[in-house]
Formats: structure tokens, sequence, C-alpha cells
């Protein structure tokens, strides 16, 4: 706490409060019973399950590290980031393939701000306008009149409604509301360049605070990606420090469930056309006279006849060396009993102390528990170098083909 302290320029009991602060926001946000972010009686921070940047005061923000990631590497935010958007808001991202861009700052509005602005011109060729009804005065009949209008003109020409067919509209309201909103949040000048060229070229449009996550028509979708990157943009993006009403972009993910959706996603791509189903229901018996059911993460195969279950686990007990949990080894074999399979494969990220990254998606069989005639692979996969060129595409692959060599040599 009294390193802290001394990095932020503040006193221990402030910066103690800030940080008590931000935790009940953790705690309202994610649904939590208990603080993700305490201090222990020695006096220091203990952060547990959550991960990214968040703004404690409009001059001190804290970023948190995944385990997986290495934060001595400048680059790190950028595969924070991307992994971000393809747990959250980037299900199209794959089939859009956006790219990562390397920005000369590292700061997270900068990242966003960019991927933002590319997004944008990426699409505004096609752009998105729906028909709204409008109130002119013009002497030239367009639209439908106003029955007096008729007899008593306005100076500036008959009252009249026109349908008309334009870019001023709910949807792009909520993109430029975004880009007003990270306009003086990025620190590089060429983001805040493209942002405002951005926010001129669909003006005029209301501002807005804050938004909500919704499906834009089918022949609209190339603007889905966008919309719910602006959403979260307006939204905090996820936890966000109020000063005067501006949500200044922080960003703070569950690891377990991140990790569990980045894995499902990776192994759809990665194993395609290989039947892939997540989160599929198996019944292990009866608890009261009712069907008592266990649900893994992945299921590969046909849907009546799965070959292989794959866990996605965050956490490994250290004893001295990396081990599977006594209850995930438990939890694995009801799920391998119900689905009627012996063979499961639990997934884990490779700690970034672990040493030089390898490639993207790159596994590595750390421990195998066999019970009978049944078992269980737990593997660590590199996370590092996901948000490279071709960095998402290279994961999935690596991901798949360790998984399948896998099951082949337990076979």
């Amino acid at each position: 706490m009294s390193r802290l302290a001394q990095l932020a320029g503040q006193p221990e009991p402030e910066v103690e409060r800030l940080l008590f602060q931000a935790g009940q926001r953790l705690v309202n946000l994610l649904g939590y019973e208990r603080l993700p972010l305490r201090i222990s009686s020695a006096g220091t921070v203990r952060i547990d399950g959550v991960a990214g940047l968040l703004r404690l005061s409009p001059q001190l923000e804290l970023e948190i590290v995944p385990k997986f990631l290495d934060g001595a590497d400048p680059d790190w935010r950028q595969d924070f980031f991307r992994v971000a958007l393809l747990s959250r808001t980037g299900k199209l991202l794959p089939r859009e393939h956006l790219r990562a861009d390397v920005a000369t700052r590292g700061d997270l509005a900068t990242l966003v701000g960019r991927t933002l602005a590319n997004l944008y011109w990426a699409s505004h060729r096609r752009p998105l306008r729906e028909y709204r009804s409008r109130t002119v005065y013009d002497y030239a009949v367009v639209g439908d009149l106003d029955p007096v209008g008729i007899v008593l003109p306005d100076a500036e020409g008959f009252r009249q409604t026109q349908l008309v067919f334009d870019h001023v509209n709910f949807w792009n309201e909520i993109i430029s509301s975004a880009a007003s909103v990270l306009i003086p949040e990025a620190q590089d000048g060429e983001t805040a360049r493209q942002l405002l060229r951005m926010r001129q070229a669909l003006a005029p449009q209301r501002e807005v605070r804050s938004a909500r996550h919704r499906k834009l028509p089918n022949r609209y979708h190339h603007w889905q990606s966008l919309y719910d990157l602006s959403v979260e943009v307006l939204n905090g993006f996820g936890v966000g420090y109020q000063e005067k009403h501006l949500n200044a972009p922080g960003y703070v993910m569950v690891m377990w469930s991140t990790w569990q959706q980045l894995c499902e996603l990776a192994l759809r791509v990665g194993l395609a056309p290989t039947e892939v189903h997540s989160s599929m229901g198996f019944s292990l018996g009866k608890r009261d006279s009712k069907v008592l059911k266990v649900t893994p993460d992945v299921t590969v195969g046909p849907r009546d006849a799965p070959t292989l279950l794959v866990d996605a686990k965050y956490r490994t007990r250290l004893n001295g060396k990396l081990s599977v949990d006594n209850s995930d080894v438990y939890e694995s074999l009801a799920f391998m009993r119900a689905a009627g399979v012996q063979r499961m494969i639990l997934l884990y990220p490779r700690p970034a102390s672990h040493g030089d990254p390898t490639e993207p998606g790159s596994t590595q069989i750390f421990q195998t528990i066999e019970v009978g005639e049944e078992r269980i692979d737990a593997m660590l996969v590199e996370c590092r170098g996901v948000s490279l060129t071709q960095g998402f595409e290279s994961f999935s692959r690596n991901l798949a083909s360790g998984v399948m060599d896998a099951q082949l040599l337990s076979n």
C-alpha cells in the first residue's frame, strides 16, 4: 500500500479510500458477494478474479494485468483489449478480420479509439440510414402539406412533412456520442483527429450519455461490431469513473468467464467443420426424482454421440508445481460419465511467468489424471500474441490442433 501511495503521490488513507470505492463499484457491476479488490491486514492489495484498467480517480488509474500477460511488455494492453473484444462484443470479429493496431501509446482510450475509427471507415461507404419524418418550410411542395399552411403560409414557405432516408437516426447517434467521449481521452493526436473526422461525418446527431445493446437490422449487420463497441464506451467500458457526467473508459473483465468464452470461440473456429457445442447439458442422475444435469463448457462431436469434452479453467493449484484441483477432477469425472465419453481436456491459460511467449494458442500438457478407462489431460495454452496480425486465427488453429493431438494421444 505504501508503494502504491508513493507512486500515486497521495497519502495512504486516500488511496485506501479510492480502492475501497473501486471495489464497491466492482461488486455492484459484477454481482460479487465479496470485494474482488481488498487490502489485507499486512497492507498489501489483493485482487481476485478480475483484470483490466480501472480508473480510481481522474488522476489515478490502476492496471490489473491478467496472469497470462506480461505487465513488463508494453504491448500487453493490445492483447488484453483483443481478448476483451473477442469474449464480449466481438463474436463477429473473426469473420470480419478486424486487425489489431499497434499504437505508439498503450493507453486504453487510444486503442479503443483507433478500433472505433477503423470500424467506422471500413463500413462508411455503406451508410447506416433509416426512414424518418421531418417538418420543413419551403415554397417547393415535396411532402405532405399542412392544411392551415396552404391558406396562411409562413415567411419561409409552406409547412410540410417529408419522409427522408438519411443518416440521422438512433444507431448513428450512439456511434457519434462514443466518438465524442473518446476524443478528449485519447492521448494520441492522430487517433483524436480520426475520431473528430468520424463525428463530423455523422453530424448532426443528438448526444446521448448511455445506451444498451441491440441487434441491428440484417441489412446493416456489418455495423454491429461498431455499434456494440460504442455502447461499451458510453457505458463506461465496464467500469468508468464519473466526473461531470463523463464516463471515462475503463475495462474490467471477470477472468474465468472471459477465458471460457475465448476458448469456446477459438474451438468453434479452429475445429470447423467438426460439430462444437457450447454448454450442452447431460443427465448424470436424479435428485429428489428430478433430473440432475451437468454442463461442460464445450462438447465436440454429434449431440447424440459426443467424442470429447473440453472445460476451460482459469486457476491451478500451486504446490511447487502446477496441479489440477481435486474439485476439478471430480467435476470432470461427472461430466464424462454423464456424456458417456472417456476423454476430457482441461484448458488453462499459460502464466507469463513460465517464460518467453510461444506461438499464440500453442499447448502443453502439464498433468494427466487416469481413473480406470477415463482420462483427463490438463494443458496450458499460450495467450500472448493474440492481437498480432492473424493472431486470433493462429490462436484458434493451434489450440484446436493441440486438443485433437491430445485426444489422439490418449487413444
